[in-house]
């Protein structure tokens, strides 16, 4: 199915909304964080690996221009664009190209029911599981333990309930859609004076994390995404020189994960493309501003 919303409703919301005609929407986030804030920073959760991340899920869009015209991007079907997708360009523009009004989004049948699995904190577990039937609908690896996250129907949760032991938890629980929702929220945040959100390859992640002595983390092990939190914006240079040395990178925020990025890049032909698409979008610049000196 589909639904549009205006983009000032939360995602407790919209789960809300959807739970009572039997549906959901498989993003992660803050649940009191509105549909706007969720989209400009592109947050996506570790669901990405079930359902994918907001462009994947994003079928259409409005949005406000700096000129005040509105623009309807996509529609309410997968195949609606012609042109140029800019659907998908509003996903973590962060305010700088458009005001988002109402989004059109994919929605799956709300889950029946959730299996947690509980192993080793060893994110190498989690690749052969990937193309079985145990593929798992989303994955998290904390310093103690990778956590393993299925989703689905009545029947597929006793099948998993059944079988999943073969694939050798240290712990197995079944439990409800919403406590699964609510525990995954409350993993997948950091905040602080700065959060980082660092990009590694996947079976590097725990090189990363004790190349620069990190404790307080949480990764995705499908993806190699690592967010943590640190105590000032200038501690991040020993974070950065540690996610370079294993072939990543990282970006820094102030006061939690959906808020604007602090670093911008240094690629002088990236910022001229961005700035040429700022002047078509916002040539009176009254929308949020690029985060460096044009002028």
């Amino acid at each position: 199915m589909t639904a549009t919303f205006s983009v000032d409703l939360t995602l407790a919301d919209v789960q809300s909304r959807l739970a009572a005609i039997g549906q959901w929407l498989p993003i992660d986030g803050d649940p009191s964080a509105t549909l706007a804030a969720l989209v400009n920073a592109d947050s996506t959760g570790p669901l990405r690996l079930g359902y994918g991340a907001w462009r994947d899920l994003l079928l259409g869009v409005q949005f406000a221009n700096g000129m005040g015209e509105l623009i309807t991007a996509g529609g309410r079907t997968v195949k609606n664009v012609a042109g140029y997708d800019l659907t998908k360009f509003m996903a973590g523009q962060s305010g700088v190209f458009g005001t988002l009004i109402t989004i059109t989004t994919r929605t799956y049948q709300l889950p029946a029911g959730a299996v947690l699995a509980r192993h080793a904190p060893d994110p190498s577990l989690l690749g052969p599981l990937l193309a079985t039937f145990f593929r798992p609908q989303w994955a998290l690896l904390e310093p103690e333990a990778l956590w393993l996250g299925y989703v689905g129907d009545a029947r597929t949760i006793d099948y998993l309930v059944e079988h999943l032991p073969d694939t050798r938890p240290i712990e197995l629980t079944r439990r409800d859609s919403s406590t699964d929702m609510a525990d995954r929220a409350r993993l997948w945040r950091a905040a602080g004076p700065a959060v980082y959100r660092a990009s590694v390859p996947p079976a590097r992640i725990l090189e990363f994390v004790q190349g620069v002595r990190l404790t307080s983390w949480i990764a995705d092990p499908a993806f190699g995404i690592v967010l943590g939190s640190l105590e000032a914006i200038d501690a991040i240079a020993p974070v950065r020189a540690a996610a370079e040395g294993v072939g990543g990178s990282v970006r820094v925020r102030r006061g939690s994960s959906i808020g604007p990025f602090l670093d911008v890049s240094t690629n002088v032909v990236e910022r001229q493309i961005i700035e040429r698409l700022k002047r078509a979008f916002d040539p009176d610049e009254k929308l949020t501003p690029l985060p460096w000196p044009t002028h």
